[in-house]
């Protein structure tokens, strides 16, 4: 409601990114531990997301699912059921899925070649 007593803010754009055609690899070492949470039930899917936060805008999300909600894109990777949601598959376009043995364990890296910055943790992105 405009009450003409003071100047009215231009209307809130929304950019929509469009849906892109994603395309990824696995790396050998993230195959085998794939292999380990999957087992023999290949009915699962792995669900790589994008989430708000960490400390550099964006943390990646990985999930074993049977089935999302989210609209998504499904890709099959050597045998596995990969799903990117279509709302950010303009930033999951091109990465690898790798795995990466630490001094402290262990854990799934993505490597984005989209990402203009990231964490030194490896877990987040701008």
């Amino acid at each position: 409601m405009d009450c003409n007593t003071c100047d009215s803010a231009p209307a809130v754009q929304i950019h929509v990114p469009a849906v892109v055609s994603a395309m990824l690899t696995i790396t050998d070492k993230a195959k085998e531990m794939l292999n380990g949470a999957f087992g023999e039930d290949r009915s699962q899917a792995l669900l790589v997301g994008v989430l708000s936060g960490g400390c550099s805008g964006y943390m990646y999300d990985l999930q074993v699912v049977e089935s999302t909600e989210q609209d998504c894109q499904e890709l099959m990777i050597d045998g596995f059921r990969v799903l990117i949601p279509n709302a950010t598959s303009h930033l999951l376009d091109g990465i690898e899925i790798d795995y990466v043995d630490r001094l402290m364990g262990g854990g799934f890296k993505i490597n984005n070649p989209n990402a203009s910055s990231s964490c030194g943790c490896g877990e987040s992105f701008a």
